[in-house]
């Protein structure tokens, strides 16, 4: 499918037959729109589709996007409605497709060239549909600026969740826009905890000019990442052993009903996972871990599915997790590439 200018959302009517269950317990076909917004800080909203959170921000003369999630509908045509100024671009934190589904959308996307190549991979129900991939792309890197008029965004590229992930600081409401690099409710090591101790140091270098971190599952008090970081030096000063294998990770909200009416029911915001990687626990012997989520998978989970067979920890500490190889505490000669 081609990407032409102020596109009509495409057909998603193969989802009809998947029920999406919002906080408040309604419950609608998956392919129907669904669109909830709230201002979080003056001229910035988040918003709730499916998928990740969608962020929308104001300046003189123009609004922006971060982040497109992947529910059915015009998001774009939504966040226009929060003001009167024009909407034309949309920023990407990274490249899962829980973020990137909406691009086509916009007129203009803006991302790190890391993540060009793995923009349009939808997973899940999403695998079926023909997304268009040939939008216009603007390439950022760390350190460039973009200038909303009156409210600067400063570009970030530290890299944990995703290779060429990007942040975006507005000193002017002390917000950093995190998508999934920092999470309130846990902290995910992907390479080494030497690795993440740098990333955590790099937040930290400029943690006086943010207070809330704006993130793909939600909004979190940026105390959190001064957890994270002394967790990080914790453990790395001699106290690796203490993480445990077997624990009960993080859990997105999960629907309050497995099926309605011989449908499956999700929540929303959460990528539709649970059985994927449950099925691929099973099959790899995991059976003792999916006793503590009661046979659900979990995104915790997915890196014990991971080729080199590395088992992860998981340590709690003032009020934190903090998830971790225990036999990766040191680099080994591990690039920033290598994340994944």
């Amino acid at each position: 499918m081609r990407w032409k200018k102020n596109m009509e959302p495409i057909d998603v009517s193969c989802l009809h037959d998947i029920l999406i269950e919002d906080e408040e317990g309604n419950i609608q076909p998956m392919d129907e729109p669904y669109f909830r917004a709230k201002e979080i800080a003056p001229g910035t909203w988040q918003v709730l589709s499916d998928g990740d959170y969608t962020y929308v921000l104001e300046g003189e003369e123009e609004l922006l996007c971060i982040d497109g999630g992947s529910g059915a509908g015009n998001i774009r045509a939504f966040c226009q409605t929060l003001s009167g100024k024009p909407l034309y671009r949309l920023l990407n934190t990274h490249n899962h497709f829980d973020h990137t589904a909406n691009n086509y959308l916009f007129d203009v996307v803006y991302m790190s060239e890391k993540c060009y190549e793995g923009r349009c991979q939808p997973f899940g129900e999403h695998a079926a549909i023909d997304y268009p991939d040939d939008y216009p792309v603007v390439f950022l890197k760390d350190g460039d600026v973009i200038n909303l008029k009156g409210r600067e965004l400063e570009v970030y590229n530290i890299e944990e969740h995703c290779r060429g992930s990007l942040q975006f600081l507005d000193r002017k409401n002390r917000i950093l826009f995190c998508g999934d690099e920092l999470n309130g409710n846990f902290f995910d090591s992907r390479i080494s905890v030497e690795h993440s101790f740098r990333n955590l140091k790099r937040w930290m270098s400029f943690r006086d000019a943010y207070d809330t971190l704006c993130a793909g599952n939600g909004i979190h008090d940026a105390v959190y990442v001064d957890k994270y970081y002394e967790t990080a030096k914790y453990i790395l000063e001699g106290h690796m052993d203490e993480g445990i294998e077997y624990y009960v990770p993080y859990e997105d909200r999960r629907a309050t009903v497995a099926d309605k009416d011989g449908k499956p029911v999700f929540a929303r915001r959460s990528p539709h996972m649970i059985e994927f990687v449950a099925q691929g626990l099973r099959q790899a012997g995991f059976e003792k871990h999916l006793e503590l989520t009661d046979g659900r998978g979990s995104f915790c989970f997915t890196r014990k599915l991971a080729p080199d067979g590395l088992f992860d920890r998981q340590i709690e500490r003032d009020g934190c997790r903090f998830c971790y190889y225990l036999n990766r505490i040191w680099d080994n000669g591990k690039a920033h590439n290598d994340v994944v």
